[in-house]
């Protein structure tokens, strides 16, 4: 991170680019503020850029206007642009439907290719309930690019609100959580909370950091101290961070916490910052506190043993739909997700007739059919089971914005 110094990427932008008036006679291009627009097909190319003008016409447009002369062609041109301007409003609720299309897209984590599948829904819907407004909904563009075009646009609109916002704080707080996803990046979130002198409170993500080297305090306290004076926040009005136990964050003399405070204290800010343990967290520490290890370990391993081979996990479910069972499969415990183990334990227990069923026949010995029909074991299994509900309907209450802890 602050280690390797990163070479700083220009931008296409930095090169004043000029539109040429002869590309909308030669390409039908029009000038649409910062950026090309297509007059057939309204696409939009981000870049003054002869060469970017010419592959889109050629590849969308390639048979338009081939065998038209230089002045009919010119002639053509100009009415394609009266057209185009004729359409500005109508171009503009396209546009706006275009953004409410990306935004619920990448609110889903869906595909950005699949706006052109929305896109065609849509047209297919119209011409039945709507025929007389079909071409309205074919006149939304949401092709791949375009929906990338929409989200970057979104993703700097709420950063500036939100700087906006974080200029008139009185006190805000960080927090901060550390995780590494399937590409084995560690991820590093930081978010806000703000209130202004009117008592309004803002809740909001202020930053996502892709960590690909090492993950040591330092690092973390270049990431906090990056994201916050990039968003033009005062250390002053700063008052409390809060982050998981890990050693990185809460070391007592090398701890991204510790080193936080120290650049704070050396710089003379007058900030004695708080530092608040994660409440999510502290109530996962609480789950290893109970010693259910010898109740948890045999029904993860029956369940293992069931899902681990495809023809074992196959035949199963062929069984539970033999004999009519009120579920169709076991759950796997994650120990990631651990709150899961719950529904694991609740599961099992009521497929437990089953799941002998299916080991008996294939002599498959496992701990599970030999604690099972211990009676003290099974109250401490059904005690396991109401515990791990309950520490799920509370972490799922301390999730979301705006949630006071006297409030939970």
């Amino acid at each position: 991170m602050g280690r390797f110094p990163c070479k700083k990427k220009r931008k296409v932008d930095d090169k004043c680019r000029l539109f040429n008036e002869d590309w909308t006679t030669k390409y039908f291009f029009i000038d649409a503020g910062n950026k090309a627009a297509c007059s057939l097909c309204r696409d939009i190319v981000a870049v003054f850029k002869e060469y970017s003008l010419k592959r889109h016409h050629e590849t969308k447009h390639s048979d338009f206007g081939c065998k038209l002369l230089d002045k009919e062609r010119k002639i053509k041109a100009a009415e394609f642009v009266k057209r185009l301007k004729k359409q500005t409003p109508l171009q503009n609720s396209a546009t706006e439907a275009s953004f409410m299309v990306a935004f619920n897209l990448v609110k889903r984590n869906e595909p950005f290719s699949d706006g052109e599948f929305i896109k065609q829904c849509m047209a297919e819907c119209a011409s039945v309930l709507c025929p007389e407004v079909k071409t309205k909904f074919e006149s939304i563009s949401l092709s791949r690019r375009t929906i990338a075009r929409r989200i970057d646009l979104i993703s700097d609109e709420l950063a500036d609100q939100l700087k906006t916002g974080s200029e008139d704080f009185v006190w805000f707080s960080l927090t901060m959580d550390e995780s590494t996803d399937i590409e084995d990046t560690a991820q590093v979130l930081i978010f806000i909370r703000g209130i202004n002198e009117h008592f309004v409170i803002t809740d909001e993500l202020l930053g996502i950091v892709s960590m690909k080297n090492r993950t040591t305090a330092q690092d973390l306290l270049e990431c906090i101290v990056n994201c916050v004076e990039t968003s033009g926040l005062s250390w002053n009005k700063m008052v409390s961070i809060k982050t998981d136990g890990s050693r990185a964050f809460c070391g007592k003399n090398i701890g991204m916490v510790k080193l936080l405070k120290n650049k704070l204290q050396a710089e003379d800010t007058d900030t004695d910052i708080l530092d608040f343990h994660c409440i999510l967290h502290q109530e996962s520490l609480c789950k290893t506190a109970l010693d259910l290890k010898h109740v948890v370990d045999p029904f993860v391993g029956v369940v293992n043993t069931i899902r681990v081979r495809a023809l074992h996990h196959r035949q199963y479910k062929s069984l539970l739909e033999e004999v009519g069972a009120q579920h169709e499969d076991v759950i796997y415990h994650n120990s990631v997700r651990w709150l899961i183990l719950g529904k694991v334990l609740k599961r099992v227990w009521a497929l437990q007739d089953e799941i002998i069923l299916f080991l008996d026949p294939k002599e498959i010995f496992h701990d599970f059919v030999a604690k099972i029909g211990c009676e003290e074991w099974r109250y401490e299994m059904m005690f396991a089971a109401d515990i791990f509900e309950k520490l799920n309907e509370l972490n799922v209450t301390l999730q979301g914005k705006g949630l006071f802890p006297h409030e939970m």
